[in-house]
């Protein structure tokens, strides 16, 4: 099984989210995005192509409004990638989450939510990559 995990901490003005994946998953991913093109994550320059392939493939909505992913940092490591990012303002969340689902049919994206109301849990995959979170 492949696996990826989101966390997310839900403030009023302000939801904060971190995403870890396996290194080589996310490189044979972006490096598929781009026709094949052999992408190295500790490279910088191959970071930005990866923070594009996450925009591209998460999506979060606030009702009927789209809301901007923002990139706040990239963390290579040989093993795992961890980028940090935000979305301004707090629940509730809709997210289509098909990160790596086009490379690995057993691709499992978990997300833990910490929220004003509690902790939330919830997982997306290739059949159901929508996410309600409230």
């Amino acid at each position: 099984m492949h696996l990826a995990s989101h966390e997310l901490t839900v403030g009023a003005k302000r939801t904060e989210w971190v995403v870890r994946l396996f290194t080589d998953d996310l490189e044979d991913a972006v490096s598929a995005s781009l026709g094949g093109t052999k992408v190295r994550l500790e490279r910088t320059e191959h970071q930005g192509q990866a923070e594009n392939y996450v925009r591209s493939k998460l999506i979060v909505f606030r009702g009927r409004k789209a809301l901007n992913l923002h990139i706040d940092g990239f963390t290579y490591q040989p093993d795992a990638v961890e980028i940090r990012m935000h979305v301004d303002g707090g629940l509730p969340l809709t997210v289509t989450d098909k990160l790596l689902h086009e490379r690995f049919e057993d691709q499992r994206n978990v997300y833990f939510v910490r929220g004003p109301k509690g902790r939330l849990d919830a997982v997306s995959t290739a059949t159901n990559p929508k996410i309600e979170l409230r």
